[in-house]
């Protein structure tokens, strides 16, 4: 079976930066900047502008990535948007992406949460080693139309953004040396929009209630589940690849908080100077965390050729993926 390997990343940031002092002044949220700081690790997320949407963001990336690696539109093979705030309920975000990026090939959206982006990369990868040539993984959310911003819990740590991949052809033995996901469907109340799907369809009392916010209950539990959850998933693929996590050069993970990245360096005995964080500028920007960090590793240097790369996510579900990449080179 071919290697796969990124051929680019490239990303796309909506140009409204909320400061914890501007987040506070728009919610009214009974606590200081400082606060915020913390208890989250973040100074400072993206919002969307008015009239822009999933499918924006998520098209600027796409044509980042296709730009940077001199591929046009119309040669993919497939895309694949892990997103968890769609334009619409349905049809599939990615398919608007498609129509607006130029493509031909086959587009849809998944959902996973946090881990979205490493099931897009894990399905993306399995369809390069199995004929395709040209598949681009992309991540994109707007997060902060589903946020109360009057509660402190929740509104300082959702941000906006997009961010991916295209994967192409590589020897064998080179780029993606493992890819691995889970699940634990026991946790899928512990973070949730209750209402807008079948269980709860939307009415005005939903949302006169508030319920298509996003709810995070009992935050003790997510926190350990995600520390205890990263460092498990990145076992798992580091086994897989048959390497040791002295290894890695650079560990990307999704960034929830600063605070459960620092736990989960701590708890697996990873140096600071490996861990790519973003999280203090571009807050959680769920699925599109972990794209956004490798874009930013490979554009600023600090992941080159030769060099072993970790990436790892987990989120609501629960669910969790991770990579063990080789930058071919």
């Amino acid at each position: 079976m071919r290697g796969v390997a990124i051929a680019a990343t490239g990303m796309y940031l909506p140009a409204r930066v909320v400061t914890n002092e501007d987040l506070i002044a728009e919610g009214g949220l009974p606590v200081s900047a400082r606060w915020i700081e913390r208890h989250t690790g973040i100074r400072e997320r993206r919002w969307a502008a008015e009239g822009e949407f999933t499918s924006d963001l998520a098209a600027a990336a796409a044509r980042d990535v296709l730009a940077r690696a001199g591929v046009d539109a119309a040669d993919l093979d497939r895309l694949i948007l892990a997103t968890i705030s769609p334009d619409w309920p349905t049809p599939a975000t990615a398919v608007v992406v498609q129509h607006a990026i130029g493509a031909r090939c086959p587009a849809f959206d998944v959902s996973s949460a946090c881990a979205g982006f490493m099931v897009a990369l894990d399905l993306g990868v399995r369809c390069v080693q199995t004929g395709e040539n040209a598949v681009l993984a992309l991540a994109a959310e707007i997060r902060s139309r589903w946020i109360d911003k009057t509660d402190p819990r929740v509104a300082p740590l959702f941000s906006d953004g997009a961010a991916g991949a295209l994967l192409v052809p590589a020897p064998a033995g080179t780029g993606f040396l493992a890819t691995v996901l889970q699940a634990d469907g026991s946790g899928a109340e512990k973070v949730l929009v209750p209402a807008g799907g079948s269980r709860k369809p939307a009415s005005a009392e939903t949302v006169a209630a508030g319920e298509h916010f996003i709810r995070m209950v009992d935050g003790r539990a997510i926190f350990e589940q995600a520390v205890v959850g990263m460092g498990a998933i990145a076992a798992l693929a580091l086994e897989k690849a048959g390497l040791s996590l002295g290894d890695v050069d650079l560990v990307i993970p999704h960034q929830p908080n600063k605070l459960i990245v620092e736990a989960a360096k701590k708890a697996m005995g990873v140096p600071l100077d490996r861990v790519v964080m973003t999280v203090d500028r571009l807050g959680n920007c769920t699925a599109a965390t972990v794209p956004l960090a490798l874009h930013e590793a490979v554009v600023s240097g600090r992941l080159r050729p030769g060099q072993t790369a970790l990436l790892l996510a987990v989120g609501g579900g629960y669910s969790a993926g991770a990579a063990v990449y080789k930058v071919p080179g």
